[in-house]
């Protein structure tokens, strides 16, 4: 999630709880108004990583608008069943994603135990746990890591399509690598992909601009592991030399958006 000067964002803002994690820094629970609205919010080292309406009536409802335009894959998938989710944070998408669908299934990947407990006494995991069964689950890992062991499990096993995904959604920071390790990590998500999988990133970029250069590169690369690859402006109306967010989709299937 785009890094917020906090103070300048969430106004009237009390602490409900910090920790300091010797991996993931400072780790913060506040409450307050954004935009008019009140919120509950997980910082880390200041920076917004989730957030949760507080207000009856807005419980399962999406707070950015960026997390809103992760469904376009709905639309063009009608068929998705079960969903893997990189960054749980504080899993407002899953909680989102399950009210929607019910019947469906997502996996949530979150590297730091510790928000895993946060979220769990803070964010109302432990209770989304409860009510959604073998519907949600929770998986305390690094998400390439998960999805390597996956694909080995994949080549292995004799039912392979029931242990891949219709939809894998990144909702983690997502980095530069080098060339020949963005193109593995390409040809691994799509490895844990069905045929006509989705992959959708949430990327911070500008797209106009020296800042914008890496990004079409890397993108480029994906587009040479998958048949098709589309980027989509979150906001359209934002000044395109300055990083927002976007979502970045791929697949084998045609992305008719």
């Amino acid at each position: 999630m785009e890094n917020f000067n906090i103070d300048d964002y969430i106004d009237d803002r009390i602490t409900i709880y910090s920790t300091d994690d010797p991996d993931f820094g400072h780790i913060e629970v506040c409450e307050g108004y954004y935009l008019g609205d009140h919120m509950r919010f997980l910082l880390v080292d200041d920076a917004m990583q989730s957030a949760n309406f507080t207000d009856e009536g807005l419980e399962t409802a999406l707070p950015f608008d960026y997390m809103e335009s992760f469904n376009w894959v709905y639309r063009i998938n009608k068929h998705i069943k079960k969903t893997l989710l990189i960054g749980g944070g504080g899993f407002t998408y899953p909680r989102y994603y399950l009210d929607m669908y019910p019947d469906r299934y997502i996996d949530a990947i979150e590297i730091s135990p510790t928000i895993v407990d946060i979220s769990r006494k803070y964010f109302g995991l432990t209770e989304l746990e409860e009510k959604y069964g073998e519907h949600l689950k929770v998986i305390v890992e690094d998400g390439n890591k998960y999805l390597i062991d996956l694909a080995l499990r994949i080549k292995a096993s004799a039912n392979a399509e029931s242990l891949k995904y219709d939809l894998i959604l990144n909702d983690a920071y997502v980095g530069h690598k080098s060339s020949d390790l963005l193109r593995k990590s390409a040809a691994l998500i799509k490895s844990c992909l069905r045929e006509d999988g989705i992959y959708a990133a949430n990327l911070v970029i500008p797209l106009k601009g020296n800042g914008a250069v890496q990004p079409k590169k890397d993108m480029e690369i994906f587009s040479e592991v998958f048949n098709y690859t589309f980027l989509l402006q979150c906001d359209d109306e934002i000044n395109p030399y300055v990083p927002q967010n976007c979502i970045f989709f791929a697949s084998d299937a045609p992305l008719d958006m």
